[in-house]
């Protein structure tokens, strides 16, 4: 009997160093020409809203696993903090701080989950947003690059209302922001 469970226990912890294995960790950078900008609307004009890459991470360690056509990711966690965000002017910067309730929940954070290949160049994004505290998960098409750098290239729509915020309004109601905000990204990666 002892010689059995010593047999299943060797066994067990083969199997959990296997599954560990199967995962690699990479320490990755992101590099400052890198691109990130919020793209919104009003009944008056557009904003845009520029994350300041000084405010990233120096480096993170991500883990993956390849597995056929997808990569599974863990901890590949990309925080981003509020206030690194310009919109232009001091107003707007205030109403959009107002609007992501900064002061209470100062990082927008994007968890990357999994990316699926779809053809050369192309694929699948599956990240978590956590925006005020509240996460939604999102699926959207993003243009890879690996040669001569990383370089990962997308857009997500998004409804500010799915993240339980309203939109503000200024000016006694005459200015209205829209609900549908696009996050656009291009991310140059250094591994």
């Amino acid at each position: 009997m002892k010689r059995f469970l010593v047999y299943c226990l060797i066994f067990i912890f083969s199997l959990q160093g296997w599954a560990q294995n199967d995962f690699v960790t990479k320490t990755i950078q992101i590099i400052a020409s890198s691109e990130l900008f919020i793209k919104g609307d009003t009944n008056i004009r557009e904003f845009e809203c520029v994350f300041k890459t000084m405010y990233l991470e120096e480096c993170r360690e991500v883990i993956y696993k390849n597995n056929g056509d997808n990569i599974l990711f863990k901890n590949a966690i990309l925080s981003l903090k509020n206030k690194g965000f310009d919109c232009g002017n001091k107003m707007i910067n205030n109403d959009f701080h107002s609007l992501l309730k900064s002061k209470e929940y100062p990082n927008i954070t994007l968890e990357l989950t999994e990316i699926t290949l779809s053809e050369e160049k192309k694929g699948k994004a599956y990240v978590k947003i956590t925006i005020a505290g509240t996460k939604r998960a999102y699926t959207f098409p993003i243009d890879i690059y690996s040669r001569p750098i990383n370089r990962f290239a997308g857009k997500l729509k998004l409804d500010i209302r799915d993240f339980n915020l309203e939109p503000p309004k200024k000016m006694f109601g005459l200015i209205v922001i829209e609900e549908e905000i696009e996050i656009n990204f291009d991310l140059i990666v250094k591994l």
